[in-house]
């Protein structure tokens, strides 16, 4: 079911003329109810009587749609529509208690008369409907059709990933809040060790993927000639400072395993990458201490080795997990992740990314993107 943030922006994204097209179909349709208040009073009061009923119907049906297609702000429509009806229907029966038309002829000529004008005013109705529907039903496939392709695309650069490279087991999910997300989530295998990154692009929807496959690719082409993560940090940043929209900034989480068993660490504005030992269960938190990318132009950036050992597991997630809310406004944050993983720790990587997973659904619903990787040294 849309939301009314959805519903509002569905109607700021019509054009003047559909909303126009919208308005005059929805209150000729409705305007029919004046002349059926003919049939029900006991009078037949004079047609300019009739007349104003039917305005007045039909702007008790705009202001209905306007209060809950568009802002709440109308409701003061539903309130002033709805009290003139009244007026206006209680002073018609005061003023024409009693019928003015007394034969069946005339009745019958007046019921003709009222039956011509609501077929006039269903058939106005109708053909705006279908000029609404012929332009912005156009428009909306048009647009469908590309946001579909988006996705596709979405899915292409950010598919899940199951592989063992080396001594290495990665298993992660992206779930994007929307058609398209602004996570990253990548493993690249060069012949300078196995790389992870985890990125999260502020916001979300096709700017932020836009911006998230440009990091992509960016970072490919830095890896392919080797660069530390310091480096390749230090570089994504330029080109995010460079290419982003006002406001716009991303986070990022990187890790490489060389061969040796050596791992580097590079947060810069990210969530703590997690490490939890697999020898006793100690839980390493590998803090962020930069800025985010794209705020800075000139921001130094480093990363740090550590030493891996059999067993251990590490976690990369973005806030779209730790920041789910539950009914009353609370957090999930990364706690019960954290205490997921390490009493889970020796079974595979699958149940232990469900577990978190389930866990963060049954917290509350999704409202961003939620990204979550786990690696095993083997």
């Amino acid at each position: 079911m849309p939301t009314p943030n959805q519903k509002a922006d569905f109607w700021k994204g019509l054009s003047t003329r559909a909303r126009v097209q919208l308005s005059i179909g929805i209150a000729a349709t409705f305007a029919t109810i004046g002349i059926f208040q003919d049939f029900w009073a006991p009078g037949a009061p004079p047609w300019y009587i009739v007349a104003a009923h039917c305005l007045i119907a039909g702007a008790i049906s705009l202001s209905w749609a306007y209060t809950f297609m568009w802002s709440k702000k109308f409701i003061f429509m539903i309130v002033a529509t709805t009290v003139a009806s009244i007026v206006l229907g209680t002073w018609t029966s005061m003023q024409f208690p009693n019928s003015a038309v007394t034969s069946i002829s005339a009745w019958q000529t007046r019921g003709a008369i009222e039956a011509f004008f609501c077929m006039i005013l269903i058939a106005i109705g109708y053909i705006f409907f279908v000029r609404f529907i012929d332009t912005e039903g156009t428009e909306q496939l048009r647009l469908r059709t590309e946001v579909n392709l988006a996705r596709e695309i979405h899915e292409i650069l950010v598919p899940p990933v199951h592989a063992i490279h080396g001594t290495v087991e990665i298993y992660g999910r992206s779930i994007a809040s929307s058609e398209v997300g602004g996570d990253l989530m990548d493993v690249f295998e060069g012949d300078h060790g196995v790389v992870v990154t985890v990125a999260d692009v502020s916001g979300h929807g096709v700017a932020a993927g836009t911006m998230m496959a440009m990091m992509k690719s960016a970072a490919r082409v830095k890896l392919m000639d080797g660069a530390k993560l310091d480096a390749l940090v230090h570089d994504l940043n330029r080109i995010m400072f460079q290419l982003k929209g006002d406001g716009m900034f991303a986070t990022i989480s990187a890790l490489r395993f060389h061969p040796d068993g050596s791992v580097e660490v590079a947060v810069a504005g990210h969530l703590p990458l997690l490490r939890v030992r697999g020898n006793g269960g100690e839980v390493d938190v590998l803090p962020n201490e930069h800025v985010p990318l794209g705020i800075l132009e000139d921001a130094s950036f480093w990363s740090r080795d550590l030493r891996g050992e059999p067993g251990d597991v590490f976690i990369l997630i973005t806030d779209g997990l730790t920041e789910v809310e539950n009914p009353r406004g609370d957090e999930l944050g990364w706690e019960p992740i954290r205490d997921l993983a390490v009493s889970m720790r020796g079974q595979p990587l699958p149940d232990i990314h469900d577990a978190v997973m389930h866990r963060v659904t049954t917290h509350g619903p999704q409202a961003d993107d939620q990204t979550l990787v786990l690696i095993r040294i083997l």
